[in-house]
């Protein structure tokens, strides 16, 4: 964990965070991550409605901490290839760094509990400023460079080898170095390009 928890509520989502990441949604009763977090279980329904709203707390602190963890500056000197690989070197960068968060994701998009969240990501694309750093590559002037694929399409091509690298690294069976992100990302580069 990253950050030193300020409050009851910073400190709840972080051992849920942990929980969750651990033991799955289902097999993380209240009652133990009142005790990991060290409060009462009345506390965490002070802050949170039930279970599901915790869930979803947890996953949008997450989400942001990702979005500002990929964040890189427009430079538009550089290639839309260029721009790409260094999206997926900082998602790689990022979630390797942070395994609590890759594990919450894999198991919160693997739910039911990511349905609102994906419908939002794809209405994200025909909004006017997309907030996910790759829907707004996918929607923007790069649309001469890459094939006309449907979004999903797009970040299955992005997302299934970068996420089979994270578990094969947090698995043990293989060690993430510059070289193989930057293997990773060219390939999927390679995927899209036309």
């Amino acid at each position: 964990m990253s950050a030193i928890p300020k409050n009851k509520s910073d400190i709840i989502l972080r051992a849920a965070l942990e929980q969750f990441a651990e033991n799955g949604f289902h097999s993380s009763p209240v009652s133990q991550l009142a005790n990991i977090a060290g409060v009462g279980v009345g506390s965490i329904y002070r802050y949170f409605k039930d279970k599901d709203e915790l869930i979803h707390a947890v996953f949008a602190m997450v989400d942001t901490a990702l979005q500002k963890g990929m964040d890189t500056p427009s430079d538009s000197s550089l290639s839309d290839q260029q721009q790409f690989i260094q999206l997926i070197t900082n998602l790689i960068h990022y979630l390797n760094a942070h395994p609590w968060d890759f594990k919450f994701l894999e198991q919160y998009y693997s739910s039911p509990y990511s349905i609102q969240t994906k419908r939002a990501t794809f209405s994200d694309e025909d909004s006017t400023e997309p907030v996910n750093p790759f829907v707004k590559f996918f929607s923007g002037g790069s649309r001469g460079t890459i094939k006309e694929l449907p979004l999903s399409l797009y970040l299955a091509m992005i997302f299934g080898p970068a996420t089979f690298l994270l578990r094969n690294s947090l698995s043990g069976l293989v060690t993430i170095d510059d070289e193989l992100i930057q293997q990773t990302a060219e390939a999927s580069w390679n995927a899209i390009k036309l």
